[in-house]
């Protein structure tokens, strides 16, 4: 009953380019009696329930499938970017108590806010870490490469701890040339574009009403908050605690995707083995080849 009536929310009108994807249940209510989180189990004659509805452009989703049938898979859903990485690096005591979640990729960034239990509210931001490597390559003269490797290697998101001696080798662009620049002037091409990300993020958190509900703080994820003092700054911005996001709960990660770029790619893991341990492998064993059994024997690592 609990899943009819939750699917049965999807029956709603959307513009024609624009397909749901997610209905994330909010609360129930039996027979009048409302605030109810899990009604499994009770009895009544009424069954009402509170979603939030996640819709994404139609063309978008189609190509990603598109994608992935091209390299020879079948498609068994759909997950937003944000609720796999909440799935992937945040603890169950953290969504109950209230955080927000900041996943910085590489054209986006997905900022999740998560209270009593579930997602309350979901955004994808225009900026992401390839918007912080450009303005180095800008800023510096130099290759999106060159960029890249300097932002990973020697880039901090806040300038201020940065020794005024301290010096970067950088290769310039159209020659062989290589100039010393102070490690402090890169840092101060970071900085502002982090801070753009973090006080956009903060604004997502606002307008939600939940800004002064975060007791579990914020949580960075993504191959964007591989750069250093990424958690300082959200930190600074959102006036609260901040740490790195970790793929959590799957064993035999360490060696092969052991860090906060793969906490999509850990949360997608754990979120179809929990889609399969409630509603059961719905389709038919579809046949991939090799690549298919290495991904499965791949996939079994974990458990």
């Amino acid at each position: 009953d609990v899943q009819r009536v939750v699917e049965a929310s999807r029956a709603i009108s959307v513009a024609s380019d624009r397909q749901v994807i997610h209905v994330i249940p909010r609360a129930y209510t039996v027979d009048g009696q409302d605030g109810v989180r899990d009604a499994v189990g009770m009895t009544g004659h009424r069954l009402e329930v509170e979603t939030n509805i996640l819709t994404g452009a139609q063309t978008a989703v189609q190509n990603v499938i598109k994608c992935v049938h091209g390299a020879g898979f079948d498609v068994e859903d759909v997950v937003c970017a944000g609720l796999g990485a909440g799935e992937g690096v945040l603890t169950a005591q953290e969504i109950e108590l209230g955080v927000c979640l900041v996943e910085i990729g590489a054209g986006t960034t997905n900022v999740v806010v998560y209270n009593e239990g579930s997602a309350r509210h979901l955004a994808v931001l225009p900026v992401g870490g390839n918007h912080v490597t450009s303005d180095i390559a800008i800023g510096l003269r130099t290759t999106l490469d060159e960029a890249e490797n300097l932002k990973l290697n020697y880039g901090h998101a806040l300038a201020d701890v940065i020794d005024h001696a301290e010096k970067v080798e950088v290769r310039q662009v159209g020659g062989d040339r290589i100039q010393a620049l102070p490690r402090r002037f890169l840092a101060e091409i970071i900085g502002p574009r982090m801070q753009e990300i973090f006080q956009m993020a903060r604004e997502e958190v606002r307008k939600t009403g939940f800004d002064q509900l975060l007791p579990a703080g914020v949580v960075v994820a993504g191959g964007g908050s591989r750069l250093m003092g990424t958690t300082d700054a959200a930190q600074a911005v959102f006036n609260t605690s901040a740490r790195l996001g970790q793929p959590l709960g799957l064993t035999g990660l360490a060696d092969k995707a052991h860090g906060p770029s793969f906490a999509v790619a850990a949360g997608l893991v754990k979120w179809g083995a929990r889609s399969r341990a409630i509603y059961g492998n719905t389709r038919q064993p579809v046949t991939f080849g090799n690549t298919y059994q290495k991904t499965v024997r791949w996939l079994r690592d974990f458990f």
